[in-house]
């Protein structure tokens, strides 16, 4: 220790301190984290929880060094020539626990953040940034959000502290180091680069990845050993090189069964002629916030919260193996209405290069349609107030439209009240003797979950998680029995998809599925009875589906295709810093760090069989690969609007 004392320089013992403290703050964190998701432990969790408090330390050791490493070389150089200033040293000190405090608000952001997507933090909560105002009431409505508010701000204060006083005793304390000639500096500052570039490394073979994580075959154990630092920062890479844009180009037409004489520019555009009469119909759509398929008593809960739409499933075409695009609304709303995939976390919403797609609006409206929006808040969430106009949408209802005493929260009105609000609209439409194509955003299911008072209304269950998705559903029911009641209801086909899911039942996989599975419903008891569709999907096949119930002609320049009468040998959806691509019996899993993995559905093997199935998982690979690399060309090259028909 005196050796240590005598000879080590000042600034490298500052940095193991400083190393050691963040270490201490970050597994602190860890801990928060798996208490808070402590339902999700399995029951033998003792015979892996120290495999990944121990990848835990790996990650964390990655974050501390790259956190570390600029005071590092400022601090060897100034050592090597033996520049000594207090001001200099502070100034180091203010910059190295500035950018730990904002590691640790990047944790304390990731425990709930995780509680509601299954997922470490991304870039995708930057899809809040453009909405300030929603985001604070967000943060200062929920309680669980200000107790971690208030864990950060406590921890930061308790590091800050720490942090000084370590830096007062090495750092800032100045004394002459002249017993340390230049050689010996030099090989301390080569043999702590070493240490620093291994420590970025997380391994001594091969980086670290997010892969790496895994330490067993259950979903929520391979979590605990990630540092959110690490995934957020991962998750900035969004535009890759999936696979060689000729082939791509040329394997699209194949997947899609695009002729050989397209004479459209879109590689995918594909003339639809339907072979019976036109059907002028209205269609409403309504995208249900967070309505996973496992909420409906048709996918097996037994809790009865969704009588309503288990009703319409039971009477319409009930499509029930289909999937959303991404995680989050704006993928929702983007693949419903344009049948474009979502690509990691991208939010295509608020591309700055205002791209115009094809889709129900655009098409719908080439054929004499008006387009209407209804949403509960304002128009600045999710950029739709710009987006939507610019994609053929005449009108959009939003949070200024509705009695401002119908304001409940930070989402505006209740579901409710968005569509007493768009019967009227649409009955006032109807009038016009057009057709109306009109699209609902519900979103009382989200947090925070408000149930509207005086209302008819009543929950059965408990918590206040299945007491929302009751609400949502009863306002399904009492939408559908005001329309019911209107002129224009036996000329409108209804349809019902949810955004995207949400953590319900069962997730055995590290993928959860239950996020993606949703319920996909079209509703016009004039025009069919029910019929049940096993075939796989998604959201960008609605589109298609939807105008072959109509029989429009047109060019259908999306990725969808029309489920009553194709079929899909794979889906494939964003998982944000990962994309999946499924059939009926086993899922592909490809990372930003470009890990690959494949899971059997069936069964109770959870086990990644890549290596024994590499077959089976190149075939599902490049199909999704194929799809995405040719939407990424055809944003770029501007292809993805309306293409008229004749």
């Amino acid at each position: 220790m005196k050796f240590i004392n005598k000879y080590l320089p000042n600034y490298l013992k500052y940095l193991i301190l400083i190393y050691l403290l963040g270490i201490l703050f970050f597994t602190i964190f860890r801990l928060v984290f798996v208490f808070a998701s402590k339902d999700l432990l399995p029951q033998n969790f003792n015979n892996y929880i120290l495999s990944a408090f121990e990848i835990g330390w790996r990650f964390d050791t990655v974050i501390s060094c790259f956190l570390l490493a600029i005071p590092f070389l400022f601090l060897s150089f100034s050592n090597l020539i033996k520049f000594s200033s207090k001001v200099f040293y502070k100034t180091i000190t203010i910059f190295t626990s500035l950018v730990f405090v904002l590691a640790f608000l990047l944790c304390a952001t990731d425990i709930p953040y995780f509680k509601y997507n299954f997922s470490r933090l991304t870039v995708a909560i930057f899809n809040w940034v453009d909405t300030p105002g929603m985001m604070f009431q967000l943060i200062f409505s929920e309680t669980m959000y200000i107790i971690y508010f208030i864990m950060f701000v406590v921890i930061a204060v308790l590091f800050v502290l720490l942090f000084r006083l370590i830096s007062r005793k090495t750092l800032l304390n100045i004394k002459s180091e002249e017993k340390i000639n230049i050689p010996v500096k030099i090989i301390y500052i080569l043999l702590f680069a070493f240490v620093f570039f291994m420590g970025m490394r997380g391994r001594i073979d091969s980086p670290i990845k997010e892969g790496h994580a895994c330490v067993s075959t259950n979903a929520f154990i391979n979590q605990i050993g990630l540092n959110p630092v690490f995934t957020f920062a991962k998750s900035f890479i969004n535009k890759i090189s999936f696979i060689n844009e000729k082939l791509a180009l040329s394997e699209v037409k194949r997947y899609l069964n695009v002729p050989a004489n397209n004479k459209f520019g879109s590689p995918i555009a594909r003339a639809v002629v339907p072979d019976s009469s036109y059907k002028k119909m209205n269609v409403v759509i309504v995208i249900m916030e967070s309505m996973t398929a496992n909420n409906l008593k048709r996918f097996g809960n037994k809790n009865n919260i969704t009588p309503n739409l288990d009703s319409l499933a039971n009477n319409g075409l009930s499509f029930d193996n289909i999937w959303s695009a991404g995680k989050h609304t704006s993928n929702g709303v983007y693949s419903t209405l344009f049948a474009f995939p979502a690509i990691w976390s991208v939010r295509p919403t608020s591309n700055t290069e205002r791209t115009v797609y094809s889709g129900f609006p655009g098409v719908l409206k080439q054929n004499g349609y008006n387009t209407i929006y209804f949403t509960n808040h304002g128009t600045s969430f999710d950029n739709i107030g710009e987006f939507l106009p610019a994609n053929y949408f005449d009108k959009i209802i939003s949070q200024s439209d509705y009695p401002q005493e119908k304001i409940v929260g930070m989402y505006g009105v209740p579901d409710h009240v968005m569509f007493e609000k768009g019967i009227e609209t649409l009955t006032k439409l109807s009038h016009n003797k057009v057709p109306f194509f009109a699209a609902f955003m519900t979103t009382s299911n989200h947090e925070p979950y408000i149930i509207p008072e005086n209302i008819l209304f009543k929950p059965k269950n408990n918590p206040i998680e299945k007491q929302i998705v009751e609400y949502s559903d009863w306002s399904i029911g009492y939408f559908m029995q005001m329309a019911s009641k209107q002129s224009w209801f036996d000329s409108t086909i209804f349809v019902f998809i949810a955004d995207h899911g949400a953590l319900v039942g069962e997730n055995k996989y590290s993928i959860p599925l239950s996020f993606h599975h949703i319920p996909f419903i079209v509703y016009s008891p004039k025009l069919f009875k029910y019929k049940q569709f096993e075939s796989l999907g998604g959201q960008i096949d609605v589109f298609p589906t939807v105008l072959g119930l109509l029989n429009v002609k047109y060019v259908n320049n999306t990725f969808g295709i029309n489920l009553l009468k194709e079929k899909r040998p794979y889906i494939y959806f964003s998982e944000d810093n990962k994309l999946v691509c499924l059939n009926n019996d086993y899922m592909y899993v490809f990372s930003k760090e470009k890990e690959e993995s494949l899971f059997k559905l069936s069964g109770n093997d959870l086990s990644n069989c890549y290596l024994g199935k590499k077959t089976v998982a190149d075939s599902l690979k490049k199909y999704m690969f194929t799809m995405l690399q040719v939407t990424q060309w055809m944003i770029e090259h501007k292809q993805t609007d309306v293409i008229n028909s004749k």
